[in-house]
């Protein structure tokens, strides 16, 4: 199982059922001490647990990581950043970086990964995505589209992988409970946004789950969102 932003947030609490499962985990991110620390966190569960430290805001990155992982059963596409910034203010490198990250970057880790699956025939892609995906959202133009992008292309891959046995999967949550909006400096969030809107990453793992055991390729989870 290769788990991209898996340090934290919804990427570490896949990472824990994954691992309580007894399956082979390999957490990816860009921050060695906060993977060292996620490792840590999962000692004591039967799966047994790597990292691997790669950007995947940068393509090189990726392909870091597609020669490093072999024979994946499961993957997990879950890296991810969010900004708050009006139309023209964000510095191109950042605008490319966040849409590599969560777009093109996406599909280049799937394309590299994928086919060793259909040689297999059999396997599981998890795209985590986001209600932006759907949504408008003002000052977030790029995270939005970004997050269509890869919801799109999880409903075609699907389209041509269900039949060599290999699920897919884009979960579209809405705000959770993790560090991503207080890295981007959203920590007003936490305040401003009802709780009833909020889920927990385990709620979103579960949703993912429910989704593969039906063969839904979107899932939406809340009650609220849907």
């Amino acid at each position: 199982v290769v788990i991209t932003g898996g340090s934290s947030g919804i990427g570490l609490a896949f990472a824990r059922h994954h691992s309580e499962l007894g399956h082979k985990v390999t957490l990816v991110g860009r921050d060695v001490d906060a993977l060292e620390e996620a490792h840590a966190s999962l000692h004591g569960t039967p799966g047994e647990c790597s990292v691997i430290s790669a950007d995947l805001s940068e393509a090189e990155g990726v392909e870091q990581l597609i020669s490093s992982c072999t024979d994946v059963d499961v993957l997990i596409a879950n890296a991810g950043v969010t900004s708050a910034a009006e139309t023209g203010s964000l510095p191109r490198p950042e605008i490319d970086r966040l849409t590599y990250l969560m777009g093109a970057g996406v599909v280049r880790l799937c394309e590299g990964v994928v086919p060793g699956m259909v040689t297999r025939r059999g396997g599981t892609v998890v795209i985590v995505s986001s209600i932006a995906a759907f949504t408008p959202m003002r000052k977030s133009g790029p995270y939005a589209a970004s997050k269509a992008f890869s919801t799109s292309y999880a409903k075609s891959l699907s389209l041509e992988v269900a039949a060599h046995g290999i699920n897919v999967v884009a979960v579209c949550p809405g705000y959770v409970h993790t560090n991503l909006h207080a890295r981007a400096g959203l920590h007003h969030l936490e305040q401003k946004v009802p709780r009833f809107l909020w889920c927990s990453p385990e709620d979103v793992v579960e949703e993912a789950q429910r989704a593969l055991r039906r063969n839904r390729v979107v899932c939406v989870p809340g009650r609220a969102y849907r």
